[in-house]
């Protein structure tokens, strides 16, 4: 008789129960689009009235649960018992062109999945080649900025730092600092993992009003707040999430003005009640975090921060902290613009840090999957996948748990309670696993010991593939950030930027539906206007943005109001319709740039650090270029097993990183 068995949770539903999650889902935890913006504040998307079932709701009615683990010859420890994987041929449906969240697109090449498969199964302790690796012995690299001198007690800004932990402080954060505190705007651009938010936690308590600080990130909020409290650092937050009692309370501490760091997204900052609580303290510096956003024109723009500086000027025009871990000049020129930076000190460094050794291995057919398998075998964990699609993360990650590697997934189109329960399982002091995910993951998460960031496809663009690279190695020590590169990876990109950039057409809609409220003498609302034409909330939004910064319209949630002629309204529009153009050139030319970063024959770091405008820096020497590497077709055709100089478990021998 056969033992009936009950299959544990796997992080996937049933249809009836997932529709229930998603339901319970927290209004903050939206799919980001495929141009990689970050989690909206939960009073920024008020949807409209809609006609047809949404991609979330098709996606609950077409999953099926997934099968139970596969038993390996090795007990693993309870700290990391291995959930059941999804079955590798779920895939969720395609979304709704107008709300365009987070692509499934497509999956894995078929043939290939099924090659890799039986190589594993062929493997008898598929087990024996997860077994930990080598510890970080080794002594970190020289960091690519100067440090600073040891901190002095006399000196309170280092008596400020040291209370968040800080021992020591770079050059260019005490240069930062001291620029904010003297009252001059400051525009840093520096990287990824650098500490920029030491730039106005330190200043928030030396100064004698509040410090704003603007970020799109409500999870990299919940954290620096739940930190800082530990700190015993006078911080309230105040976003889409706080309500009740809650957001009373956070009121009234701001009213109460101090030294006071307040943390809030562009939305919040847009209502009535925060602005009057800040207006009643005042404010001494506005920190404006992942300021490139402001460049971004896709379905999850945030037209909220074209707003910013005007409510910053209804704040008494304070100084402004914009900070970014990539910009191009255009970007910078469009930052200080919409801002209203007044005549800013620029404080910039290298995006690449000298730790970190960048391969690209060219894949065709059915390489790019062996190449993957070969290599997560072979790297040093922590790591982290980068997949273009959900579809390829689950099966990726259905294929990795299916043979007993420590994994992990994450997407836009898992509950807001599964990624964070994936996120703080990943995030674990001293766990080594790998983390298979799109880019929804890593803004804004602070794990030091990153050992690989491999991208199973190509990039949008260079700002994306420095930012998601640059989380790994934060702690000082030789990490590798590895691209899987084929052609064909523009053709999914550029499928992926057609749904998510917002189309002439759309305006075109937008326009003609203003012109009939108007003609009528009528007001509409945010949400009764995307109705009238048609659109998304967000959608309408975003192109509300454009006509607002043409000075055609004033909106805000509860009202539009046509500043022209009914009449003068479409023609406008028209002419503006020229800017969506440029920005599908834009796409088309950082599609160009990945291609050429792919395809060059100078040292990697070299072309990084010159595309964002840096000149006369010398090769890296770690790269695959440099070290005369660019080809092994060795990758591909090695077989599945532990590799042979892996050591063994309890050998604490080892460096870290690895020669590729």
């Amino acid at each position: 008789m056969t033992e009936k068995r009950k299959t544990p949770p796997t992080g996937r539903a049933t249809p009836k129960r997932r529709a229930r999650k998603s339901s319970e889902q927290a209004p903050e935890e939206t799919a980001e689009a495929a141009t990689g913006q970050p989690e909206t504040d939960a009073t920024s998307d008020t949807p409209a009235p809609r006609r047809r079932r949404s991609a979330r709701s098709a996606e609950a009615s077409d999953e099926a649960p997934a099968p139970p683990a596969r038993r390996t010859s090795r007990r693993r420890p309870k700290s990391e018992a291995v959930e059941p994987p999804l079955s590798i041929s779920d895939s969720a449906p395609a979304a709704d062109d107008d709300e365009a969240p987070e692509s499934s697109g497509p999956g894995l090449d078929p043939s290939a999945l099924a090659g890799v498969t039986a190589e594993l199964e062929a493997v008898s302790d598929t087990a024996g080649l997860w077994d930990d690796d080598a510890s970080d012995a080794d002594d970190p690299l020289d960091f690519i900025l100067d440090e600073g001198p040891v901190l002095d007690p006399s000196d309170p800004i280092q008596v400020a730092a040291a209370r968040i932990g800080i021992t020591r402080l770079h050059r260019e954060q005490r240069r930062v600092i001291d620029s904010v505190l003297a009252g001059r705007d400051v525009l840093m651009i520096l990287p990824t993992g650098f500490g920029k938010s030491a730039c106005y936690q330190i200043p928030s308590m030396v100064l004698p009003k509040p410090v704003l600080v603007i970020s799109p990130l409500l999870a990299l909020m919940r954290d620096q707040y739940e930190k800082l409290e530990k700190h015993q650092i006078p911080v309230v937050r105040l976003d889409g999430t706080v309500r009740g009692k809650h957001r009373k309370a956070a009121l009234e501490r701001i009213g109460q003005g101090g030294s006071l760091l307040v943390m809030t997204t562009p939305e919040t900052l847009a209502t009535e009640d925060a602005v009057s609580a800040l207006g009643k303290s005042g404010v001494s510096l506005a920190a404006i975090d992942e300021a490139h956003c402001i460049s971004e024109w896709g379905y999850d723009f945030r037209p909220t921060y074209l707003q910013l500086g005007e409510r910053l000027r209804l704040l008494g025009a304070p100084p402004v902290l914009a900070l970014t871990a990539t910009a191009t000049e255009k970007v910078r020129t469009a930052i200080i613009r919409f801002v209203g930076m007044r005549d800013p000190e620029v404080v910039a460094s290298s995006p690449h840090r000298s730790n970190l050794a960048f391969d690209v291995l060219r894949c065709s057919g059915d390489q790019r999957l062996r190449a993957m398998m070969r290599l997560v075998l072979r790297l040093r964990r922590p790591g982290i996948i980068y997949c273009s699609t959900t579809r390829e993360v689950d099966e990726i990650y259905a294929l990795l748990r299916r043979f007993g590697a420590p994994a992990h997934r994450y997407h836009g189109k898992m509950s807001g309670s599964e990624r964070e329960k994936e996120q703080d399982a990943y995030m674990r002091r001293g766990r080594r696993t790998v983390m298979v995910a799109t880019n929804a993951f890593g803004l804004g998460v602070d794990k030091q010991d990153i050992r690989y960031v491999l991208h199973y496809q190509s990039p949008a663009s260079l700002e994306q593939y420095v930012q998601e690279a640059g989380r790994a190695g934060r702690d000082g020590r030789r990490s590798n950030c590895i691209l899987l590169y084929s052609p064909e990876d523009r053709l999914v990109h550029e499928a992926l930027l057609a749904r998510s950039r917002i189309r002439p057409e759309q305006l075109y809609k937008l326009a003609r539906a203003l012109a009939g409220w108007a003609g009528e003498g009528k007001v509409p609302t945010l949400a009764a206007l995307a109705l009238s034409a048609d659109l998304g909330v967000k959608i309408a939004g975003a192109l509300l943005a454009v006509l607002e910064e043409a000075t055609l319209v004033k909106w805000d949630q509860t009202a539009v109001y046509v500043t022209v002629d009914a009449d003068e309204i479409e023609a406008e529009a028209r002419k503006l319709a020229g800017q969506f153009e440029t920005l599908r050139s834009q796409d088309a030319r950082r599609l160009d740039s990945v291609a050429a970063y792919a395809g060059a024959t100078g040292c990697r770091a070299v072309f990084l650090r010159e595309y964002f405008g840096e000149e006369g820096s010398d090769p890296c020497g770690m790269c695959d270029v440099c070290r005369g590497a660019s080809e092994r077709p060795s990758v591909f055709y090695e077989p599945l097993e532990a590799p042979r100089n892996a050591p063994r478990r309890g050998d604490r021998r080892g460096r870290v990183g690895a020669r590729v």
